[in-house]
């Protein structure tokens, strides 16, 4: 700018005589104590980088003088430019370098204005640093007014003052804009963050175009989530801010009129997620499918909630039994299976770990103590329980072998070449009792137990509690394939079945080879 870089005489008269250039020319290095140094109060800049600065000059010595002014005391000089230099050096002096407390000085004589002076410092040091967006923001402000007021004194600037002060920063005329956005908008809350540089310009500028309460409500639920001063984008603020600008949109039309009475707890509810989340808080709480379980919903719903919590409640009770009850069947064939299972276990003197090792399993698909528990039915069984036939065996494994043996019309020994007759049984099984068929399949003996159904339609005996008063009456009767029915008739028995047994086939002399 010209009116700086003629000098400090620039704009003045010559004073006794003695022309400018003269004046100038006299200016010579003085070296003066760091004591009667002081720092200009009106310096903004952060003095940052001392220790590596005071290293460099312990080293190579202080390349520049530092230039400086008389000030107010008799004695004393106030810092043009050099503050990082006298505050690098001061710490070295305090550290034991008393050689270094003379520091070399251009002393400025020329009588200026306080604005120009001011103008001067600022010049001196933007010129020999890298400034932050904030300092950069703070100079332009701090710029324009100086040349506002030196206009005043009598100095002149054609133009538009916004092309000076943009020219005097060195920066663009939009970047000047943004900043001056963000120097008059930007919250307090935000400020230190953006004074040390770890709020970029761009979040910055971003926060400014808002409504100052937005800023607060933006910058409270990041430090609550941790995620300030750490990392703060321009995207995210923009994503808060327009999930915000929804909020503070809504009105209230169920309990009232004007802005929603919840508003607190939804903008929250909007920053105690990440901002990529969706938003349901675009509405009244009331139609939000979250309201049940939304910690942030609308005081006045609480009754509506309650509600719904007690419906919620009653639907999970009432879907939770007829789980039960569609899955009752597949449970009690498990826990008859592994009945069976552990009488068989008891009668042949076999110990766990010998089932183990028999069935390829491991300890961990069912441990020893709870092999006992689920042959005597102490523990809960499901429809998912595993059976004690080998690794990761389930019913479902179970019935498809049945399923195999009913479609092909053979017992299960049969299929799994336990017996070369598709009707018989393995090592005289059959006339030994063990086990029985219908129908020549190869079904469970003995009693099982109510809830479940034999594998395929057959005879057999079972004990009903009549018309559920617990008198038991037993009779003889017919598995269909649907239910237990009559003999005779084959209508369906409405009792329900305590315990069942199923009966052998008749089978004729004919059947098996004799002669009548």
């Amino acid at each position: 700018m010209n009116l700086l870089s003629r000098g400090p005489e620039a704009g003045r008269p010559a004073r006794d005589g003695v022309s400018n250039s003269d004046t100038t020319a006299r200016e010579q290095i003085e070296y003066i104590d760091i004591d009667r140094i002081d720092d200009d109060p009106r310096n903004f800049y952060e003095l940052s980088g001392l220790d590596e600065l005071a290293a460099n000059i312990e080293l190579l010595g202080l390349q520049q003088p530092i230039r400086v002014r008389p000030g107010e005391e008799p004695g004393r000089y106030v810092i043009v430019s050099g503050h990082r230099r006298r505050a690098a050096v001061a710490r070295l002096v305090e550290d034991g370098r008393e050689d270094m407390r003379a520091l070399p000085c251009i002393v400025e004589r020329g009588e200026e204005s306080a604005a120009l002076q001011e103008l001067r410092l600022i010049f001196a040091n933007s010129d020999s640093r890298k400034m932050s967006s904030a300092e950069i923001g703070k100079q332009a402000g701090r710029v324009e007014a100086l040349l506002y007021q030196l206009k005043e004194e009598g100095h002149e600037f054609p133009g538009r003052m916004r092309d000076h002060v943009a020219e005097a920063c060195k920066v663009s005329k939009s970047k000047l804009a943004r900043l001056n956005v963000i120097e008059k908008n930007l919250a307090e809350c935000w400020q230190p963050g953006y004074q040390k540089n770890t709020l970029a310009e761009s979040a910055a500028y971003a926060l400014a175009q808002m409504p100052q309460a937005r800023q607060q409500v933006i910058f409270d639920g990041l430090k609550k989530q941790g995620q300030y001063p750490a990392s703060v984008y321009e995207g995210t603020i923009q994503d808060y801010g327009a999930n915000l600008a929804k909020v503070e949109k809504i009105q209230c039309k169920t309990y009232g009129s004007g802005p929603c009475v919840n508003r607190e707890a939804m903008q929250q509810k909007v920053m105690s997620e990440n901002s990529w989340y969706y938003n349901y808080c675009t509405q009244c709480c009331e139609k939000c499918a979250e309201l049940i379980k939304c910690k942030y919903a609308c005081p006045m719903l609480a009754e509506r909630v309650k509600e719904l919590k007690a419906e919620l409640k009653t639907k999970k009770q009432q879907e939770k039994q007829a789980q039960e009850e569609r899955t009752r069947p597949a449970a009690e064939q498990i826990k008859a299976l592994w009945k069976r299972f552990g009488e068989a276990r008891a009668a042949s003197g076999r110990s766990p770990e010998e089932c183990y090792r028999a069935g390829g399993m491991y300890y961990g698909d069912v441990s020893k103590d709870v092999y006992g528990q689920l042959e005597r039915q102490e523990v809960k069984i499901n429809e998912n329980t595993k059976l004690p036939y080998g690794y990761s065996c389930y019913l479902s494994n179970v019935l498809a072998y049945v399923k195999l043996a009913d479609l092909l019309g053979v017992s299960l020994d049969y299929l799994l070449c336990r017996t070369d007759d598709p009707a018989g049984f393995a090592r005289g099984e059959a006339e030994a009792g063990g086990a029985c068929g219908a129908e020549g399949q190869l079904a469970i003996c003995g009693w099982m137990p109510g809830g479940t159904q034999p594998f395929q339609p057959c005879d057999v005996v079972a004990d009903f509690d009549l018309a559920g008063t617990g008198r038991i009456s037993r009779m003889a009767c017919r598995f269909d394939g649907r239910g237990f029915c009559y003999e005779k008739s084959g209508d369906a028995i409405r009792s329900e079945a305590v315990r069942w047994m199923a009966l052998p086939p008749v089978v004729s002399e004919s059947d098996t080879g004799k002669e009548g």
